[in-house]
């Protein structure tokens, strides 16, 4: 299998707003006072479908009920595992699963993104995506597919060293990250799966997996940081 040599990966953010068509987004078209938060989003591609952990506050309590019911019959969601209300900060939390064929969460995913933000109200979409560069234009091509883009604007995330970046890391999320980036694991097409790195590397997917899902935590949190919405 060919890898890719040498050289820094370097990232851009993608800082765009959407009116995503066929999406749970257009609940929030008739409950305006309410704003919804994307906390956690897990792809399954093979078994067709993402988990998904969102977080709806309104200050009129009763819209959290009218949401919840409207998800519940939403044919982009497939099952609504657990809801958690909390009385205080008038919100709930909702653990689903969605269908993946297109959702942004999924186009992201393919894209390699380090990092997904996503804040809903009145029907829109406003996300911040951190992903390669070199899959950029590729994802702009492919954005205007899933609805009408509002605005659009690239970054290059070039404030941050690899260095400062690498110091969250752990010896061995940064081995196993440089070794899924050179096999191709972060290009769209996948070139690779966690299967291909379990046998490169003589560990269990699951452990893959959560190397590469502790280093996007940590890098994520690097970003957030460094940056807001």
């Amino acid at each position: 299998m060919e890898t890719r040599k040498g050289g820094t990966l370097d990232f851009v953010s993608l800082d765009f707003k959407i009116m995503h068509e066929g999406c749970t987004t257009a609940i929030t078209n008739d409950l305006k006072d309410l704003v919804i938060r994307m906390l956690y989003c897990h792809p399954f591609k093979d078994r067709g479908y993402n988990w998904v952990v969102i977080e709806a506050k309104s200050k009129d309590r009763s819209l959290l009920g009218k949401y919840i019911s409207t998800m519940k019959g939403h044919g982009k969601v497939k099952a609504i595992l657990e809801t958690k209300h909390n009385v205080k900060n008038s919100s709930v939390r909702l653990s689903l699963i969605e269908g993946y064929d297109g959702m942004i969460s999924s186009l992201a995913y393919e894209m390699g993104a380090i990092q997904k933000l996503e804040t809903v109200q009145n029907g829109e979409e406003s996300w911040r995506i951190v992903l390669p560069a070199i899959n950029r234009d590729t994802f702009f091509d492919l954005i205007g597919l899933y609805g009408k883009v509002v605005d659009f604007r690239i970054r290059q995330v070039d404030y941050c060293s690899p260095t400062e970046i690498g110091s969250k890391l752990s010896r061995m999320e940064r081995q196993i990250v440089r070794v899924a980036y050179d096999m191709g694991y972060f290009e769209f097409p996948k070139q690779v799966h966690l299967k291909d790195i379990a046998e490169k590397t003589s560990l269990s997917i699951p452990t893959i997996d959560e190397y590469i899902r502790s280093s996007q935590r940590k890098i994520l949190s690097f970003f957030i940081e460094n940056f807001t919405m």
